[in-house]
Formats: C-alpha cells, structure tokens, sequence
C-alpha cells in the first residue's frame, strides 16, 4: 500500500496541472485515444538511431514518415483533448488510429522476418557490408523505400484532411477537465460505510436468524440501479454469514452464465475443496441439492435479472427445517416477487438517501470523518449533493473525483456547473446516474480511462483480480513507468486509483486495505462498453451478437460464448490484426487460433459440452512472435496441446495454465523475458528451472514431483519476488523433507523474495520437520510467509522470523508453544495478519504484553485449549479475532479469554468450537456459554461476534491423556498435603493453596516445575526457569496448572 501512495505522489509531481498535450504523444504509453502512436515515433527513432545503416533513399523515407507522424501526433493530441468531438473528429481519430497500428505491425514484421533470417543464416555468417539488423535483407532496399513511401501517403492525406475540416473545431471546443491526484482516503474501506439504512439492516438480520422460523425462507432487496443493493446485501452477508453451516455469495448478470453461477456457489459451500467447472449445470444442481442437504445455508444471489435464471437456481435449494435462507438482489419488482413466492412482506424496497445522509456520505468520503466541509465549499457541496439525487452510486463516484483536489474551489465548481447544466429537477433516476458516471469518466486521465476501458475484456458480473489485470495492461503497453519506478507498481497504482475514484467495485480486501479483486456496476460496463465501440479499442460479442461494416477489423476481441444452445463461431471477423483475444464459452465455439502474428495477449477461459476428453490444439502459439501474456484456464474435460518448443517467444513475460496439458516445453527455461510462471499444480516443470533468471513470480511449484537439484536451482532466481509452493502426490516423506531442506538451503540466496506459499493441494498429510532449522536468516524484504496445515510443522515457533521487520502476513503451525515463543514475534512493527495453528494444548495462558503486536489487524489462533491473557495496550489496532478450540469433558473457564476488554478497536470476533473425543453436548455448551459471555464483557461487544459449531479442532490427544494421568498422580498427593476436603469450592481450594508459606512454597514451586516436564513443556526440568518470583505467584501457577489439567 505505502508503495502504491508513493509511485501516486511521484505521478501527482509530475502530472497535476498538466495534461496530455503537455507531455506529448511521443511519450505516451499504448492508449484508447491516441493508440500506438507513442510506441511507434519510439520505434521510428530507435531505426533512425542506426544512421549509417540505413541507406539513403530508405533513410530520407523513414524521415520523412517519422516527420508526419509527429505532424498528425500532435493534431491528434488536441482532438483528444475535446470534450465532445463531432462525428467527423471522431472519423477522423479512428482512421489515423488505425494508420499508426498498421505501420507498427509492418515494422514489427520485418523485424520479425530478419531475426528468423538471422538464425537460420547464423553458421554462415560472413563479414561483408553493414546489415540493419530490423530489416530483412532478402528484401532489396528499393523495395524497402517503396514500402515506407506506400505507408507515408494516407498519413499525408490524414495531414490535408484534417487542415481542412478540423483544423479550427478545437480552439472552439470546450476541453475536458481531466483531474489528476491520488486519494488520500480509501475509497476501499469508505464504500463498506452505509448510511440510511440502519433500521432496514437490524430488520433484516433478525430475521434472517430468527430460528423459530425453521423453513427455507427467501429475501429480496430491490430498488432503481446504484440504490445501495448490492452494498445492503454485502452487509447482511458478512454479519450472518458464521451463524450458518454453509454460505456463499455470488453475482448474475443480465446474460448469466448458469454453469459459471452455480459453479461459484457450490465451490463456496464446499470450501473450494473441489474443482466444479467440469460439471453440467444439471450436474451442478443435483451436487449443490446433495450438499445442502440436511445443513443450515445462507446464499446470496446479486443482481437477478430474470425469473428463468432464478428457477433454475432455486432448483438446487432443497427444502428443510434447518433455518437457511436466501438473499436476492434486482431491479425487477417482477423477479423479486418470484424469488418470495409472491409474498411482498420479503421484499425490501430500498429507496435513495435522504439530504442529510447523501451529505454524510459525500462528505465523510471527500473529507474524512474526521475533518469538516470548509465553510468556501458548502454552497458548491449542498447543490452537488442534491444532483445526486440520493443515489449511493452516484455520490460515491462524486466524491472520488473531488477527493483527488478536495480544498481545489475551481474542480468544486466545475462539478456544480456540470450537473447543473445536464441535470434538471425533472431529471429521473436513470439520467441523474448516467450523467454522474459520465462526469466521472470524462475527468479520468488517459491512462486511467485506457485501463478500465480494457474491463470491458471481461464478462458482466465476473470477478477480475487484480494481478491479472495489471500483467495484462503491462503486455498491451499501457504502462508509462516513471524513472525510478517499477513499471508493476505503477500498474498497480492504476488500479487503485480506479477503485478509489469508483468506478470499479471491490470484491476481495485484505486486512491491509488492499484490493485483492474487483467487478464492475452493469451502468459503468454499459458506459465504457459505448466509448470503447465508439473508439473502436475492444470489440465484445457474445452469441446473440454479429459484428459487419468497418467494425470487422479488429484489434481486441472478447468471446462470451457461454449458452450451448445459441453459441456458434462467429463469422465476418478479420482476425489477423487482433492484438488481444479474451474468450469465454463452451470450448467449440473457440476460435481456431492460427494466423495471429500481431497477438500480445491470449486468454482463453472454456469447457467442454460433451462427455469424454476433449483437446484444443495450441500447438501454432510458438509463431506468435509478440505474445506477452498467455493464461488458459479449462475444465478437466479438456486437454491442451502445447507446441513442442516456445523459445522463439522471447517477449513473453506472463504464462499461466490452469489445465491439463500434454506436455510442457523444455525450452521455457530460455525464454529471455519471462517474468510469471504458473503451470498449474498437476503440471511438472521442466529441469533447471533456475535458468529462467528473468522470473519475478513462480506458483504451482510442486514439491513431490519436482527433483531435489530442481528445488536448489531455486536460488539462482536472484529476481524471484513471489514463490507459491504445493505438494499434491502420496510421495515417501524422506523425498519431501530432502526437498523442504533443499528449499530451505535455497531460500537463503532469494535476497529479493517478498512472498513464500507453501500449501498442500488436494492429499497429503503432515510433515514434522523444521524447515527453517538450517537457515540462520530469511529474505529481508519478505512481507508474505504462510506455512498451511499440514504440510509442514514446527516443533517451536522459529527464531528467525523475529528478524523480518518487513512481514506483513504470517501463517504458521507449531507442535508446541511456550510463552517465551511469542517475544519472537510482538516487536514486528509490520505485521498485519498472523494466524498461529498450535497443535499440543498449551497448559499455561499465552500472556501478550503490552505494547505486544502494534500493527496487527487480524489474529487467528487455532488451539485444543484456549487460554489468553491480554495485557492493557496489547494488540492496539486489532480489528478481527478468530479463536479455535476444543470443548472438554468437565472442563471449566476461569478467565480463558482474560484482558479482551483491552482490545479497544475489535470490531469482530469469531469462535470456532470442537469437541474433544470424551466431550459431551452440555460440555459443548458451558463452552459456548463461556464464549458468548467473555466476549459480552468487552466494553463495545463487537457488531459481528459469531460462535460455529465443528465436529473437532485438530488437538494431540495421546500427549494431552498421557499429561493428564501423569499430573493427576502428582496433584492428589499435594491434595493431601494440603489437605484438600472432597466438595471443597474453588474458593476454598485457592485459600488453602495460598495459605502455605515458607519451605512449603518452595516444594509448591518443585512440584509445578516437575508437573511441566511431565507434560512435555520442558526438556530438563533442573534447567526450568522459576515459574514465579515470590510465594504467591507460585502458588497461582501452581493452581492454574492443576485446574486446567
């Protein structure tokens, strides 16, 4: 995050106040207004640098070309610069757009023809005269003049036309007002801030957890577009969601793609325990039906918008008394009354906010909720405020523009005068929030209006994450890094501008405020979907859809073929200028992939319709000589043939393939630009994976098919930043501990290494072994370790994680765990999100001190037995608390969660209770009881505070049953020294225990020291530090000890 604040502040210094025309074509990235016409004056005058190597009569036509192109740049600069072009500007842009995309993909040609030249002439390469290493020299320089004068004639024409139609229609035009500026408050965390609908939300929660009512219920919210649905929904979902046994939350579109939908419900019921996109949608609901069966379920449905799609949905919901119910969001009063069995006291009506909260709303996003509107603006904020007609929407985009200038009076007034000049008080909902949105847009730069124009690759309602979107945004160019910046960070400061100015939704946020995913609101998709077709940038079809006239060409074309009935292959496309495809559908309805020597990026996401194995050929990818970024994702009824060799791709930076393949490459380890490597974690990586010098990111590294010298080759990936790790196969366990202490000699050399992964995949069982007990010290910049259960276990918490003063998220296991262990990690000033899994039953209380975890916003703690201490200003910014644990026969908690009511800024608490192997249900339920009533003694009780009930929290029972007869035997002799009575009270117990003075404490002390060893604390009790300084604190050990045993 402070990364992504820092490369915004270095862009802010070097844009605001500026504008396109400032910076000039010359620099500019890849972009929907000026298209390639930076990259090509760049490629131009990387030819002319070779001078002399040019000849001169194709020297002069390479000038001359190079001249009028930044004749025409600049024209077209100014003509992008308007705010309403007429139709012949826009005419205009179009032809020379596709001018400048036509001469680079001629230069990129003979590029490409001169170094297959090269290679095949490369054992007979003789001295002579000077070659230009860009042209083939089987074409004549004569050829090679006419070529560059055949390309310069319709740029001349373009030059004429536009001095004599368009020359003065920009000094009269108004010019875009384009707002540059990072917003100080994330938009991230002030979207989930809801305002107006309080009594709604408490209505709503009730009943959806009103237990009396035992039958399956359904809910529906409906209201006008940006109303808050979708936002209402959210936080239904995430105060109700722990109360229920399953639950999932999932979006339709107005072109739903059933397979996709109900695919995303039952791999959320299930816990993504198993791949669903090989089913049929019949077999998806007889899973789903099978799976609920007999369970309490929650599942949320956003943005219904037809009553056939519902149907097939509530098909897969079987009936019971279990309590479940179901949310649906729609702007269709006629589809909501469907989803409630035409009962209307289900519906929620939900209706735009009122003055005063539309005004909290705008305010609290520009300002902060800690800082008021400056009296010079309240004029200018009463009459914006009211144009947003009270839709969440709509004030949100608002207030991102504002928030990136929010003391700047002329952005303030420049908005009011939009709004009013476009908007009436006549104006209905609908034109209030396409206006609004409009606004929006047109004040984006233009490189954030490229990159989210680009959203429009995506289907409707899908989920897009976000490290997908910015490789590809790398691989299509649209990135302009500034000097001594990286060009991800960049990217990655894109994106989240773009959430935080609105105009796209968060899905997915980490604890750290980063947004993980995103989707966009059906009116913005509509909105950039029309600037996109009038700016001919990405071309979208789906089966009812046919594309004619000038439009077949294409350079960016997105597939949703996702009906089997309907799809068919699209027909009237010319295909071989396409420099990105998306594809989306039943796999035969993909496109034959051959003759797409100008493509950079290829995503194909499909299925197969039939029984059987099926194969897609991909074998002719190794002739797309420009391809950046490849991802292909399929279900397990389609196999994908990759080509023999793919080191002629050497610009491909990003290869992901979430499918069964016949076979990969050897060659990949030579490709010389390749900078992300995902292959899946079925998939074998060729040997000598440490050749790929060039790799940034790394996942579905599999550790038991992969040899013991291919994991050491690990640490000659010096730039290796990111590193996911699996084991999915039954190996023997002396392979995988080679392979964890080869791992652990290799992570050593990784001085760049930010992320470490190790997760099991679908078998597996645990492996005790320290992997770290060989490494003095782990990568210095590392933010990211998370160690997954089972695959590998401490025996303690290593020391060395005390050195990462960088780690931000920590997920470890450990077979034991002491008090001391914890100093190892309370001081780590950036630690964010740790989840600690203890596998023995801790038999003291884990006491955090204070000042212990400053930054930490998320514990998990997952243990047989509960028993924390928090001191006063311990974990000072904890927001969620998740606690795991076991009930036990007869087991009683004294103070098991003491100090919580220190925990000033928790905002939530989750329990997660098991049962032990004696336990019985009133043990389950002093349990539970337990709980509920230490979290009811914080003094804010949490809003979300949720206790669920599971069959068993992971717990080391033989050493736990071993503890307690060892200590059983010890403690009735000190009963009878202390001459403890049968129906002695606690408090009677106690007062005997402390009575004792003298020689007796320090036989008490003995006693507990020799309790511990017996119970596996302590290797050597001789060598066991004092368990307390004076009698009494002895005494209390001694007495927590023996009643927790």
């Amino acid at each position: 995050m402070g990364s992504s604040l820092a490369v915004m502040s270095a862009m802010d210094d070097a844009l605001v106040n500026s504008s396109l025309a400032d910076i000039g074509a010359m620099n500019a990235p890849v972009s929907s207004s000026l298209g390639v016409m930076g990259p090509l004056l760049r490629k131009l005058d990387s030819l002319l640098l070779l001078g002399c190597r040019l000849r001169g009569p194709l020297k002069d036509r390479v000038v001359l070309l190079r001249e009028d192109l930044e004749e025409i740049s600049v024209a077209l600069v100014e003509q992008s610069m308007v705010d309403s072009p007429n139709e012949m500007a826009k005419y205009w842009m179009n032809e020379v757009r596709e001018l400048c995309y036509d001469i680079e993909d001629f230069i990129d040609d003979m590029m490409l023809t001169h170094a297959d030249a090269k290679m095949r002439s490369v054992q007979s390469f003789k001295v002579g005269r000077v070659k230009i290493p860009w042209l083939p020299k089987k074409v004549r320089p004569c050829t090679r003049a006419a070529k560059f004068a055949e390309l310069r004639a319709p740029v001349r024409e373009a030059i004429e036309r536009h001095g004599r139609y368009l020359d003065g229609f920009t000094s009269s035009s108004r010019s875009l007002f384009t707002v540059y500026g990072h917003i100080p408050l994330m938009y991230a965390e002030a979207a989930n801030y809801l305002v107006g609908v309080n009594d709604a939300n408490t209505k709503l929660v009730k009943w959806l957890t009103n237990e009396k009512e035992q039958q399956l219920k359904m809910v529906a919210i409906t209201g006008h577009s940006g109303v808050g649905k979708t936002a209402l929904a959210k936080q239904l979902y995430r105060e109700v969601e722990e109360q229920f046994d399953c639950r999932a939350f999932v979006r339709a579109s107005r072109k739903p793609d059933m397979r996709r939908l109900l695919g995303g419900i039952l791999s959320q019921v299930q816990q993504h325990r198993c791949p669903t996109n090989s089913y049929t949608v019949q077999n998806l609901i007889d899973k789903l039906t099978e799976h609920l069966q007999n369970k309490r379920y929650v599942i949320v449905i956003d943005d219904l918008w037809e009553t056939t799609s519902w149907d097939i949905v509530a098909s897969a919901f079987p009936e019971g008394n279990n309590c479940s119910r179901i949310i649906t969001t729609t702007e269709i009063e006629g589809v909501a009354l469907e989803c409630c069995d035409y009962q209307s006291d289900n519906i929620l009506k939900m209706k735009p906010l009122g003055g005063e909260d539309s005004g909290k709303l705008l305010l609290n996003l520009v300002f902060g909720p800690e800082r008021l509107c400056p009296e010079q603006l309240k004029g200018a904020s009463d009459i914006i405020i009211a144009k947003c007609a009270g839709l969440p929407l709509a004030t949100i985009c608002v207030s991102g523009l504002l928030a990136t200038q929010p003391d700047n009076p002329k952005l303030w007034l420049h908005v009011q005068e939009f709004l009013c000049s476009n908007l009436s008080t006549n104006s209905t909902l609908e034109e209030t929030l396409h206006e609004t949105l409009k606004l929006s847009y047109n004040s984006l730069p233009h490189y954030l209006k490229t990159c989210l124009m680009y959203l429009c690759l995506y289907p409707e309602g899908c989920t897009i994450w976000k490290f997908d979107l910015i490789k590809q945004w790398i691989a299509e160019d649209f990135i302009c890094a500034i000097e001594g910046t990286d060009t991800a960070e960049v990217a990655d400061s894109y994106f989240e501008e773009l959430v935080n100015r609105g105009m796209i939704q968060p899905v997915d946020i980490n604890y750290s405020g980063e947004v993980l995913s995103c989707t966009l609101h059906h009116v913005v998709l509509d909105l950039i979907t029309l600037e996109s077709t009038e700016e001919r940038f990405i071309t979208a079809l789906d089966y009812s859809q046919t594309i004619r006239g000038h439009y077949s060409k294409v350079r960016r074309l997105s597939l949703h073929f996702s009906n089997p009935r309907y799809a068919k292959k699209p027909t009237g496309l010319t295909l071989s200028k396409v420099r990105s495809i998306g594809f989306f559908g039943i796999l035969k309805c993909a496109p034959t992939i051959v003759g797409f020597k100008h493509l950079r990026v290829l995503i194909l996401e499909f299925w197969g319709d039939q029984w059987g194995i099926m194969s897609f050929d991909l074998t002719r990818i190794c002739r797309f000589f420009q391809l950046r970024y490849l991802k292909i994702s399929c279900d397990a009824s389609v196999e994908v043939e990759l080509p023999t060799q793919m080191r002629m791709l050497r610009y491909l930076e990003t290869l992901i393939i979430d499918a069964a393949v016949s076979a990969v490459p050897s060659d990949i380890i030579h490709l010389p630009g390749l900078l992300h490597l995902s292959l899946g974690d079925k998939t074998d990586l060729p040997d000598e994976v440490g050749r790929i010098r060039s790799l940034r990111v790394l996942h579905c590294f599999n550790l038991s098919s992969n040899s013991e010298d291919n994991v050491l080759s690990l640490g000659d990936l010096l730039n290796l930043q990111d590193l996911n790790l699996t084991y999915c196969t039954e190996e023997s366990d002396d392979h995988l501990k080679r392979n964890l202490a080869a791992l652990a000699s290799s992570l050593g050399k990784l001085v760049n290494l930010k992320s470490i992964t190790l997760a099991p995949g679908a078998s597996g069982t645990a492996i005790y072994h320290d992997v770290w007990s060989s490494v003095s010290s782990l990568p210095f910049f590392l933010q990211r370790l998370e160690l997954l259960p089972p695959i590998c276990i401490f025996s303690r918490l290593p020391q060395c994680l005390g050195q990462l003063r960088k780690l931000c998220i920590l997920t470890v296991v450990v077979s034991e765990l002491l008090m001391e262990d914890m100093d190892i990690l309370t001081g780590l000033p950036a630690l964010t999100v740790f989840s600690l899994y203890v596998r023995q039953p801790t038999l003291e209380s884990i006491i955090f001190k204070k000042r212990a975890f400053l930054g930490l916003k998320c514990f998990k703690y997952t243990c047989g037995v509960l028993s924390l201490t928090f001191q006063e200003e311990a974990f000072p910014n904890l927001q969620r608390l998740e606690l795991s644990f076991n009930a036990h026969r007869g087991e009683q908690y004294y103070d098991f969660l003491s100090g919580i009511g220190y925990l000033l800024n928790l905002k939530e608490i989750a329990g997660t209770i098991g049962a032990a192997k004696d336990a019985e249900e009133s043990d389950r339920r002093v349990a539970e009881s337990a709980f509920t009533d230490a979290i009811r003694k914080h003094p804010r009780f949490p809003s979300y505070n949720h206790v669920k009930r599971v069959d068993w929290v992971h717990e080391e029972y033989q050493l736990r049953t071993q503890a307690k007869d060892s200590s059983r035997e010890k403690y009735e002799t000190l009963e009878k020294q202390h001459g403890r009575k049968e129906g002695d009270s606690l408090h009677e117990q106690t007062r005997i225990l402390l009575k004792e003075t003298g020689e007796e404490t320090k036989q008490c002390t003995n006693s507990c020291q020799m309790i511990k060893f017996s119970l596996g604390l302590d290797s050597d009790p001789t060598k066991q530090r004092p368990i307390a300084s004076n009698p009494l604190d002895s005494r209390l050990s001694l007495m927590i000890v023996l009643f927790r045993c």
